[in-house]
């Protein structure tokens, strides 16, 4: 069985880790667009804009969503990064987990499936470092 070079584990971790950053910031600019603005549902007349459908990423209300998007280096895990609702508002791991036709909308599931993010991830890969 092979051995591996704990020296030689943590260069590669430490090479890693500035493209794993780019591309999770890549990501959560893409998903932080996504929850901007307006969605074609309901407009219900407490909030300033339309309320998003199934299968849709969240509306924008508040903003607080979107301003909680953030990338960063995975605590405790070397050459990985993340990215998401990091200090999120109180309301988001509702949103995400409730079912879609009560209202929620997982969009950090959906996020893990979307061609646009995939990309924004892959280009950033792509420019070296």
């Amino acid at each position: 069985m092979a051995r591996i070079n704990p020296a030689g584990l943590a260069q590669l971790q430490a090479r890693l880790a500035p493209r794993a950053l780019r591309a999770a910031e890549a990501a959560a600019e893409v998903l932080k667009a996504k929850l901007e603005g307006a969605g074609s549902g309901r407009q219900y007349p407490s909030l300033p804009n339309r309320s998003s459908n199934e299968n849709e990423y969240p509306a924008e209300q508040s903003g607080e969503l979107a301003r909680s998007i953030q990338a960063r280096i995975s605590p405790g895990r070397p050459g990985f990064a993340e990215f998401g609702s990091i200090d999120g508002p109180a309301y988001a791991a509702v949103l995400h987990f409730k079912p879609p036709d009560a209202g929620g909308r997982p969009f950090m599931n959906d996020a893990q499936h979307d061609r646009d993010i995939h990309a924004a991830i892959l280009k950033s890969m792509k420019g070296g470092g």
